[in-house]
């Protein structure tokens, strides 16, 4: 059964996969393509591994993550529950006579992967619309369906950000329990700390199950936000060890200032993003993170 959550983000996307779509794509300098960055690293970790021969993407949208690995030859899935992302997905497809791109319109948890496994699997924009207990399910069917050595990549709404915007998401963050623990992490991925202390970093708690936050860029209620600890210490757990942490988004003003002049925004954002890989430090500033964690033996 889907939450209010969910249903709204399935009326969401299958509203506006054409608009989806679009963004996907667009080259234009004066935005920030968050689309693009995300799938961006995951195609960074595809080419750093040494050898890729299957990749799932969850949450696959229009495609354009799926089509990319396929060029290259290697069998990509991507599942996704809005059947007009699916269609427009497959036209691409069609479009590029991609043979090794396939695509699903389902729920991840009613796929069947008896008996199959993938080295890469990714998850852009996609943990945010489950509840804390779907999101134990599918941390659970990752580890198991994912192959000896294999890498999981996962984007998250940053909560650390909170911290760092100065919007009504801080002032929210103040009348609650959590602001010294997320504090501390972003004080500790501010001063570039390695990966083995930032486990070691007693985390903030959870966000309630029922909480409601201000509805930006997708018009869903309440899409969860994480900090990087939380989730590398859920994967650590599950022997998916954490490799890298990557920003997302980088703000270098503050978001009253970026709503009056968008062009800047852009223009500074996307100049640091250049700069993002191995300098955590920006992970504070940033409204979304990636990470990158690796199947044991």
């Amino acid at each position: 059964m889907t939450s209010r959550k969910q249903e709204e983000a399935l009326d969401y996307f299958t509203t506006h996969a054409k608009e989806w779509a679009k963004k996907a794509i667009s080259s234009d300098r004066g935005k920030v393509n968050v689309i693009q960055q995300r799938n961006q690293y995951v195609l960074k970790v595809f080419e750093d591994r040494s050898e890729t021969r299957s990749v799932l993407d969850v949450g696959s949208g229009t495609g354009d993550l799926v089509c990319e690995i396929a060029k290259q030859g290697v069998s990509a899935l991507g599942v996704d529950f809005a059947r007009e992302m699916i269609d427009i997905a497959l036209q691409k497809k069609q479009e590029m006579q991609l043979e090794m791109a396939h695509f699903e319109c389902c729920s991840i948890f009613d796929c069947n992967f008896t008996e199959r496994e993938f080295d890469l699997i990714s998850a852009n924009g996609f943990i945010e619309y489950l509840s804390q207990d779907e999101m134990s399910d599918f941390f659970d069917l990752v580890q198991k369906i994912l192959a000896p050595r294999g890498s999981f990549v996962v984007s998250s709404r940053n909560r650390l950000f909170n911290i760092t915007s100065m919007s009504p998401f801080t002032k929210d963050e103040l009348k609650g329990k959590d602001v010294e623990a997320l504090i501390n992490e972003a004080a500790a991925l501010a001063s570039n700390v390695d990966i083995a202390e930032l486990l070691a970093i007693i985390p903030a708690s959870l966000q309630e199950p029922d909480i409601k936050l201000a509805r930006t860029g997708v018009d869903v209620e309440s899409r969860f936000q994480f900090t990087p600890v939380q989730l590398m210490q859920m994967l650590n757990t599950r022997d998916l060890n954490p490799v890298e942490l990557y920003p997302i988004h980088i703000h270098g003003v503050p978001p009253t200032f970026k709503g009056k002049h968008p062009e800047v925004h852009a223009s500074i954002s996307n100049l640091l993003q250049t700069h993002a890989e191995q300098n955590t430090e920006f992970i504070p500033f940033s409204s979304t993170f990636m990470l990158h964690v690796q199947k044991g033996d």
